[in-house]
């Protein structure tokens, strides 16, 4: 029963995006059919050129005035097709019309989207499955540090899976007008990226919880382990909402550069916070007497995990910085764009299996059955 709910709840997601953008369709979301003041240009720098036609978007010309002129947008793998001479007198302007597709690319990159969707469903099941047996077993504390990784994995799955149905249907011309590519900044700004930084701080507190619970302190460390516990989530906090406050008041820019800063923030925090807590856990890794050689392996092998995601996704970030709307590189753009969310969707599978392990005692429902809902 819980599984059918479940699915039930994931399809009903998708029907209202569906519905929804499709009730958008029949407008041009604000979106010219042609460029406005083509003899001026455009003002590039905006997370969305209102001022260029659907599939365009203002890249940065010198020659104009305005100091940028209306192209084919590569995150969608358009091209500039050859304009054609039909010794008409008439002449429309370069408009979405003169953009032809790089199908290889779009076919590459629009099978990586249906993969990541798919895995990206695989775990909000997997994640919904688990607070289910929490709460039925009453060990879904919401005080605790585990329980809350779990819903802040939630609520960025939930916003990555949107984000990727958005750039599935942008690159394979099922959003003509655009609308959910307009809107995708309200996922960015209010949940993945915040629940980026979250989560990463929210499991250096698991570990701090666990250090305490293993070792005997004074009173005063105590006192400091809770302070470094308040400290950290306030640290996550203030980087969560400056990313909202950077991304409202700029454009593309200034969305990947509040993206990258957390990123690197976090590889370097999870890196050095893991390899401690495994030092300390497992002081000799051959001793597999150790009680806590298990939950150590656990920690090590979810950290290489996500600092090998949060590689990848600063190397997307500072692609996309790179390739934005470049009038030469810019085709690499959409490329770098599906990397990003490789490494998204690596890192917080690392930290579920981190998750399922942490929350074994509790799960012991499934584990004599060939086929676990667990699928960490």
């Amino acid at each position: 029963m819980g599984v059918r709910n479940t699915n039930k709840a994931v399809l009903l997601l998708l029907w209202l995006l569906g519905v929804t953008g499709a009730q958008n369709l029949v407008s041009n979301g604000g979106r010219p059919i042609f460029p406005l003041n083509p003899n001026e240009g455009c003002t590039p720098g905006g997370t969305v050129t209102a001022q260029c036609p659907v599939r365009m978007e203002c890249f940065k010309d010198e020659n104009f005035p305005n100091g940028g002129r209306c192209d084919c947008n590569p995150i969608w793998f358009k091209i500039a097709a050859k304009l054609p001479f039909d010794n008409s007198e008439w002449d429309d302007g370069f408009t979405t019309s003169d953009c032809e597709n790089h199908h290889f690319s779009r076919f590459i990159v629009g099978m990586y989207f249906v993969v990541s969707i798919t895995s990206i469903l695989a775990f909000l099941y997997t994640d919904v499955a688990i607070i289910r047996e929490l709460f039925r077993v009453k060990a879904l504390k919401w005080h605790t540090a585990t329980s809350r990784s779990l819903f802040f994995l939630l609520w960025g799955a939930i916003s990555v899976l949107c984000v990727n149905i958005i750039y599935l249907s942008n690159t394979w011309d099922a959003d003509p007008n655009e609308f959910w590519y307009t809107s995708r900044t309200l996922f960015f700004t209010f949940g993945m990226m915040p629940a980026n930084v979250i989560v990463d701080f929210e499991i250096g507190v698991t570990w701090i919880d666990l250090y305490d619970r293993t070792n005997k302190m004074s009173k005063g460390t105590s006192r400091a382990l809770k302070l470094l516990r308040v400290v950290l989530r306030l640290i996550a906090f203030a980087m969560s909402f400056g990313f909202i406050i950077f991304v409202a008041f700029g454009g593309i820019l200034n969305l990947l550069v509040s993206a990258l800063m957390p990123s690197v923030i976090g590889m370097v925090f999870i890196a050095i916070g893991g390899r401690l807590i495994v030092q300390t856990l497992r002081p000799d890794k051959k001793d597999v007497t150790n009680p806590n050689w298990k939950v150590a392996a656990s920690i090590r092998r979810a950290v290489t995990q996500a600092v090998g995601a949060k590689f990848l996704e600063i190397v997307s970030l500072v692609g996309m910085g790179v390739t934005a709307r470049h009038p030469q590189l810019g085709y690499i753009y959409g490329y770098f764009n599906a990397l990003f969310y490789v490494g998204y969707t690596i890192r917080i599978w690392a930290w579920l299996h981190y998750l399922i392990y942490s929350f074994r005692k509790n799960l012991k429902k499934f584990s004599d059955v060939d086929a676990s809902p667990y699928l960490g």
